[in-house]
């Protein structure tokens, strides 16, 4: 039996030691190990490939780098299908053009298809999170790594790092898009109205259909960013504004105040139907921007800019009524089919109607594994809103009482009021 001092003293020769009496390495197995260090692989497991230690290897490499004898990689990444018939090939003795020798040994055919296999392009991310990435990312072109997450845990019930997503999109040839910082000393002031039809924003965007120049204007609820009402037209009016406004109330109930910014469309008060008068006749509140002051506007202002970033530059529309078609089939699919990273990566409609801690709830639930009977009813195929209990037609929960912690809330439409303690 070899004792550790002998051992020692045949690894200092340049032998071996494993699991019994040592050997020494011929010099074409050197060369061979080397070759596999300089192909890429990692030093482990040309170590295993070779039938030593990782110090061995440590040694070689020092020892070929010192005589300046360190040998290339027999297949470069140019002529290279892909890398793992590189690194088979190398492993082999032989070159990709040559088919190498024979397959590379191991102790097992799983074992040496995990060891040789190409590393997860997309570091971790499963086959049908890759699919369902490059599937978003080619119908929302100007989807960011951020927004595709936000898509998958909403919808699926995915959490996915947004790392892995950005890799995974680069890899396959998307070029992302950095956005600048805020100027430093910036301060943000967020405000988000305390419930659905508190407070309505109107704004006006310009957009072009051939020739043609057409105004679009898009009104939408504060606290949940639901669309309520949009329309597209050739001028500004405020007849425009007063027919959205009323169609929408219609629709969704009177809003408690309307905010606009200071375009005369607006502030129109002179003859009857105008929209400064329809909303005093409504009691409803109005609340103007100021002059150069566009702060408080900003979420109908992004609105108008997804409609631009994501329809209008991706699509092409022959006429007006095209445009006005799709125009709303797009509104739909943002308040039902989009989920907001400004509310919790829900979409509109689920803070709208009231639903949103139940569908919280839910999606937690699915991606930690919390609720087996759901995640099962989701792999066999239901679709997620069908999972959660959301149907058309079904009923709508707007007001509520519970108990959380020892305290009562009130909650209404989505929003929550604490009433206190319970004593």
């Amino acid at each position: 039996m070899s004792t550790l001092k002998d051992r020692s003293k045949k690894r200092k020769k340049g032998g071996e030691v494993k699991g019994g009496p040592g050997r020494r390495f011929a010099a074409a197995e050197k060369e061979r190990a080397l070759t596999l260090v300089a192909s890429g692989m990692s030093r482990t497991d040309v170590a295993q490939a070779i039938g030593t230690t990782t110090e061995s290897i440590r040694q070689w490499v020092r020892v070929a780098e010192a005589a300046g004898t360190v040998p290339s990689a027999p297949v470069t990444p140019s002529n290279a299908k892909s890398p793992e018939t590189r690194l088979v090939a190398a492993a082999s003795g032989g070159t990709e053009e040559s088919g190498g020798a024979e397959p590379v040994p191991a102790k097992s055919d799983e074992k040496s298809r995990s060891m040789y296999a190409p590393k997860d392009p997309g570091q971790g991310l499963s086959r049908a999170e890759q699919v369902a990435i490059l599937e978003l990312k080619k119908r929302h072109p100007s989807y960011g790594p951020a927004q595709i997450r936000t898509q998958l845990k909403r919808f699926k019930g995915w959490r996915v790092s947004i790392k892995a997503i950005a890799r995974w999109l680069k890899q396959n040839g998307y070029e992302l898009v950095h956005r600048g910082s805020r100027p430093e000393g910036y301060e943000e002031h967020r405000f988000e109205a305390p419930r659905r039809n508190a407070i309505w924003q109107f704004d006006f965007g310009e957009f072009w259909v051939g020739p043609e120049r057409l105004h679009l204007l898009v009104a939408e609820d504060d606290f949940s960013r639901f669309v309520v009402g949009h329309t597209l037209v050739s001028e500004k009016s405020s007849k425009v504004a007063t027919e959205v406004l009323l169609s929408a109330m219609a629709r969704h109930g009177k809003p408690e105040a309307v905010r606009t910014d200071r375009g005369g469309e607006f502030r129109a008060h002179e003859h009857e139907g105008d929209f400064a008068r329809v909303l005093e006749a409504e009691e409803i509140d109005h609340i103007i921007g100021h002059s150069y002051h566009p702060q408080g506007g900003g979420k109908v202002e992004s609105v108008v800019g997804t409609v631009r970033r994501e329809l209008w530059e991706v699509e092409h529309f022959g006429d007006v009524a095209e445009a006005t078609e799709r125009l709303a089939s797009f509104f739909d699919e943002y308040n039902h089919g989009r989920a907001h990273m400004g509310i919790d990566g829900l979409t509109p409609a689920d803070r709208f109607f009231g639903r949103a801690d139940r569908v919280l709830a839910a999606i937690d639930g699915i991606s930690r594994k919390r609720q087996g009977a759901t995640a099962r009813a989701l792999t066999d195929g239901a679709p997620f809103e069908e999972v959660l209990g959301i149907r058309t037609g079904a009923p709508l929960e707007v007001l509520r009482l519970v108990i959380v912690d020892g305290r009562m809330e009130l909650r209404f439409c989505g929003a929550r009021v604490t009433l206190g303690k319970i004593e």
